[in-house]
């Protein structure tokens, strides 16, 4: 691929219009959802996420960032290559935090609008995967070691302050305010305070034998009341972790497909929902999700990533990252 002018990922960028409907029993929306249709681009990617108008693009090795200050118009801005797969990463201001297999975990300067730079690295004992940032503690999940928490203060020379081995095998990480959140497979959801100097201990565990599997977001609800969802067993699943210490599973929403990936904006869950295409979920009530949108795509979809007025999917038929993919943008108005 180029490494100027436009990107070579399929991008299909469609303008929604009109207001979301709510999807009854027979899959038929209540009210209209248009669609325009404004043009492609050809490509690949594996994982997304977008920060205002700029989408950021893992591609097996590769970090790749993308401006869409022009949907219309993608174009590379810059790419960082890995020496191993990336398999996760998460974005905290102006940083990248990536999660790239043996090589471990990678700190990305992208303060120059698409032009990441090295700026320090950390080594865990196996395979790492990005799982969550806050201030200067970021918490990775390794398949050796389970939950690493590691110093970042100084990017430059990163250091462990603890570890936590997980009963199963670790999945997934993400971090709100001082809490963190883990899950692996088959056993359960870890919940960790990181209040204090660490290294830290869980404050709440609950076993469920269909936990979610990766992608965890947060969903904070009016009246103090804080959702975990992730996906895990082909669905949505849902925990209400308001109080740290006790976390209790809501429910498993089972999608139209197969559940890979979600984001989340306000009460709005989309659902990267595999041969089903997009599934956009209201959890307003969390014990009651509606489907209040769908899209459908002409191959599965692989993750999903909402920032603004735009909306980025993977898609592809491929089993493997960077088999056979995808990237679709949509521009979304209500």
């Amino acid at each position: 691929m180029t490494r100027q002018g436009r990107i070579a990922v399929r991008v299909t960028l469609l303008l929604w219009a009109g207001c979301i409907g709510v999807v009854g029993s027979s899959g038929l929306l209540a009210q209209t959802i248009s669609f325009d249709l404004v043009g492609s681009i050809p490509g690949g990617g594996d994982l997304v996420e977008l920060q205002d108008d700029l989408l950021y693009l893992a591609s097996d090795k590769e970090f790749i960032v993308v401006d869409l200050s022009d949907p219309t118009l993608p174009r590379r801005r810059g790419t960082y290559m890995f020496p191993e797969q990336i398999w996760g990463f998460r974005l905290s201001n102006d940083r990248a935090y990536v999660g790239a297999n043996f090589f471990g975990l990678g700190i990305l300067d992208i303060s120059e609008r698409g032009r990441p730079e090295l700026i320090g690295s950390y080594k865990s004992l196996g395979q790492t995967k990005i799982g969550a940032v806050v201030g200067g503690t970021a918490a990775l999940i390794d398949h050796m070691e389970g939950l690493v928490f590691v110093n970042v203060s100084n990017e430059s020379e990163p250091t462990q302050i603890g570890s936590y081995y997980l009963d199963g095998y670790a999945r997934d990480v993400v971090i709100s305010g001082s809490i963190a959140y883990a899950v692996d497979s088959p056993t359960g959801l870890y919940v960790f305070d990181l209040v204090g100097p660490g290294p830290w201990d869980p404050v709440g565990i609950l076993h469920s034998p269909s936990s979610p599997q990766r992608s965890l977001e947060i969903l904070d609800l009016p009246g103090g009341v804080r959702i975990l969802c992730g996906v895990g067993g082909g669905g949505v699943q849902v925990y209400d972790v308001t109080d740290p210490t006790a976390p209790t599973k809501v429910l498993t929403f089972e999608t139209s497909g197969q559940a890979n990936g979600l984001s989340i904006e306000g009460s709005l869950v989309y659902v990267a929902n595999g041969s089903a295409g997009l599934q956009v979920l209201d959890f307003s009530s969390p014990t009651s999700p509606r489907i209040v949108a769908e899209f459908p795509t002409d191959r599965p979809v692989r993750d999903v990533a909402v920032s603004g007025s735009l909306v980025v999917l993977v898609v592809g038929d491929g089993e493997y990252e960077g088999h056979d993919r995808e990237v679709i943008v949509l521009r979304r108005s209500f």
